[in-house]
């Protein structure tokens, strides 16, 4: 029923189209947090076929770097561990734009006030390899904890599920998208620690090197169209709203006001991804021993086609 409520109101933006005599291309996103869901407000508001990308998003959780090299999609939106973890492993993933920041917040039952309290005690995460496993280790590191050894960490699934397992006392602690501070609040919950300031790619818009030489023209459109989407955002605050009322089912206004808010601040105008915060998950794999040898930072980037938007927007 929401799903075709959702379809009335906003027509179908995701069915295939060669309106502009592009092909259809599948772009994934991973996650429900605001700094992804700009790709189907993207979709929805008719940006990329503004810029002759006939853009189809497909929710795909925990696959993302699978339909990805297989060719399934084309582009991504994923965090930034699973896309420097697949270059390392030998695929030929590149970041083309982002976000430098964890962007996530903390989240536990209300018995917990202090980190002592979490001690013996469960964190959720989505998956293993994830940003909010990341996440997690990150902000327990803050409190001075030991990811694993002071604080288990298992395997949940996506932001519902962890607020469920929360809710059940099945775990005590979780990292969820920055955003979600009025649905912690109204579940009961408390936003233990924000995390959102961390230096790290929380979001990654990732292709790959083969697609990227046979398709430049598309690659840059693509590019330009995540520049307008942002500039959307900035400029059309109540159609923003609109969707995000219908994407997240909430008509609570405080709700949609706090997530707007957040996708607002979120995103730079030309949001590169930087060398540092690449570092970011580099040094933790290799605090992990999970890597030991050099690696070179430049092998995950291509700033190019961002860079040649901005120039041309000045």
């Amino acid at each position: 029923m929401y799903l075709i409520l959702f379809l009335l109101t906003f027509g179908l933006p995701w069915l295939p189209s060669n309106a502009f005599g592009q092909p259809s291309i599948k772009v994934s996103y991973g996650s429900l947090g605001l700094s992804q869901v700009v790709l189907p407000l993207g979709v929805h508001s008719g940006i990329f076929k503004k810029n002759n990308v006939d853009a189809q998003a497909v929710y795909i959780a925990g696959r993302s770097v699978l339909a990805l090299t297989s060719g399934e999609v084309k582009f991504g939106f994923m965090g930034g561990p699973p896309a420097i973890l697949a270059r390392l492993g030998g695929t030929d993933i590149v970041i083309l734009a982002g976000l430098n920041k964890l962007d996530q917040i903390l989240v536990s039952v209300p018995s917990v006030n202090k980190a002592e309290d979490l001690i013996g005690k469960r964190g959720g995460i989505s998956r293993f390899g994830t940003t909010s496993d990341y996440g997690i280790r990150l902000g327990l590191k803050r409190m001075n904890l030991v990811p694993q050894k002071d604080v288990a960490i298992v395997q949940v699934g996506d932001t519902n599920a962890r607020i469920g397992a929360l809710i059940s006392g099945a775990i005590h602690v979780a990292t969820l998208n920055a955003g979600e501070e009025a649905t912690v609040k109204k579940a009961g919950l408390k936003v233990l620690a924000d995390n959102s300031d961390i230096p790290f790619p929380g979001n990654t818009i990732v292709t790959t090197d083969s697609y990227i030489k046979s398709n430049k023209q598309n690659v840059k459109q693509f590019v330009r169209s995540l520049v307008d989407i942002i500039k959307f955002v900035k400029t059309r605050p109540e159609q923003t709203k609109q969707f995000l009322a219908a994407f997240y089912r909430e008509q609570d206004r405080s709700t949609l006001e706090s997530r707007y808010k957040t996708m607002y601040e979120m995103f730079p105008d030309y949001p590169y991804i930087t060398k540092e915060s690449i570092e970011g998950v580099i040094g933790t794999l290799r605090e992990d021993g999970k890597l030991k040898a050099g690696v070179d930072v430049n092998q995950f980037l291509d700033s190019s086609f961002m860079k040649e938007i901005e120039s041309e927007s000045r």
